[in-house]
């Protein structure tokens, strides 16, 4: 679609928190510009290069570093920048803004630093999406610190202004069951008439129902399924709950795959100080150690950690988990025609969630006064940066939990695990 002025427009689809958002700049309490590896594209760094800015130049000879990265595809060359003295990018000045804006302009910066904590999808050639990611701490408090559900807003915008920050692959299309997927997803994890741990079972059962769905008549078998879970929460929504029952062996069987995620994790040497205590204090909280046996001792502490977190925690705070989740799936949740298995970003997305809450549940326990929500925002957070951006662990623990049995058995073994 093309204005009179002859641009050519396209459809977004995001929140309605996108136009409050700016970022904290100086005042950042844990600012993207340190603690973690930035990637370079092949254009940015053509466009360094080119620069005539001689102190520019001499940062940016010993900023760069490059490496070989295999993928499906191949052996390729990354360049990313070298962090300097207490983990920061060399480029980042004592005033707490980038030498490279500062020196030349916006649109040099990598795609990386002009796009995040944004998230900026195109599909079809037609449309496209944005969100923010709450790794970033202005972002988690803008979305996280919300009392009413999420909300999405369609607006027309000049195609100019996604220029350079393009995301998904030229061509690369949804599968045609993706979006409804997606909005019934969305409906289900803001139905608050029921409880999060049950709205999170439902949307499991229906993501694993509708993921599977293939072959003839897929359109139609994925239209009965979905009739079938509406009418599901219609009815459940008027009906209270039954009381969730922590029973021995689904309590080992979620410790074992906890004790499976964190322990990994901390085998990690550059983990943030910060979160490598916590995460050590949740195993210390549990008694859970390296390749032992899950004893009777932990399961009691987690069944009653678990009723606590029912009974205090969720009355108080599940708006701040329902946001999360909700903006974790509108973000991340797309079923691709390019043969990506359709439960991967699910399967990550539950990852994150079960170490944050494992965290709160911990901080919860061990402070008799209770925490606040300045404390649940960080926590989520914090384990966004830590999880959700290290696409190396995820794999990692998918192909462990994967070991023994098909992927797909596997992962959809650990969402029903975690989430039971």
């Amino acid at each position: 679609m093309k204005n009179k002025e002859g641009e050519t427009m396209l459809e977004v689809i995001e929140p309605d928190y996108m136009a409050e958002f700016s970022c904290n700049g100086l005042l950042c309490p844990d600012t993207c510009c340190s603690g973690w590896e930035i990637v370079i594209d092949e254009a940015t760094c053509e466009r360094y290069e080119k620069s005539h800015n001689a102190e520019f130049k001499a940062t940016l000879s010993r900023a760069i570093v490059h490496r070989k990265e295999t993928t499906k595809d191949g052996e390729h060359d990354v360049a990313c920048i070298r962090m300097g003295k207490g983990n920061r990018c060399l480029f980042l000045c004592n005033d707490g803004l980038c030498m490279i804006q500062r020196k030349t302009e916006e649109k040099n910066l990598s795609k990386t630093c002009r796009t995040y904590p944004r998230m900026l999808y195109l599909w079809q050639d037609a449309y496209a999406e944005r969100s923010l990611c709450v790794s970033c701490p202005a972002a988690a408090h803008l979305i996280l610190g919300r009392k009413k559900p999420l909300h999405f807003v369609t607006k027309k915008i000049e195609a100019a202004e996604l220029d350079g920050l393009r995301i998904t692959d030229e061509g690369q299309r949804l599968e045609s069951d993706c979006l409804p997927l997606r909005r019934f997803l969305l409906e289900i994890l803001q139905e608050r008439n029921l409880s999060l741990p049950r709205r999170l079972q439902l949307a499991n059962e229906f993501f694993w129902q509708a993921g599977a769905i293939a072959g003839h008549h897929a359109e139609k078998k994925f239209h009965r399924l979905l009739v079938r879970y509406q009418q599901k929460l219609r009815e459940e929504g008027g009906v209270p709950e039954a009381a969730i029952v922590a029973r021995k062996t689904i309590i080992a069987r979620k410790l074992e795959a906890m004790q499976r995620l964190f322990f990994h994790r901390l085998q990690n040497p550059e983990l943030r100080l910060d979160f490598r205590q916590r995460l050590a204090a949740a195993l210390a909280h549990w008694r859970l150690k390296a390749e032992e046996p899950i004893s009777q001792k932990s399961i009691e502490q987690y069944t009653e950690d678990e009723e606590f977190y029912q009974i205090v925690f969720l009355p108080e705070y599940s708006e701040v988990l329902e946001n999360y989740l909700v903006n974790g799936v509108f973000k991340n949740i797309f079923i691709t025609e390019d043969g990506t298995p359709f439960y991967q970003e699910w399967f990550q997305l539950l990852v994150q969630f079960s170490i944050a809450k494992a965290l709160l549940i911990v901080s919860m326990t061990e402070n008799p006064k209770g925490i606040v929500q300045e404390q649940v925002i960080e926590t989520i957070q914090k384990t966004s940066r830590a999880i959700g951006h290290d696409g190396l662990y995820l794999q990692q623990m998918a192909n462990q939990f994967a070991a023994k049995q098909p992927a797909e058995d596997a992962l959809r073994d650990f969402c029903n695990k975690m989430l039971a």
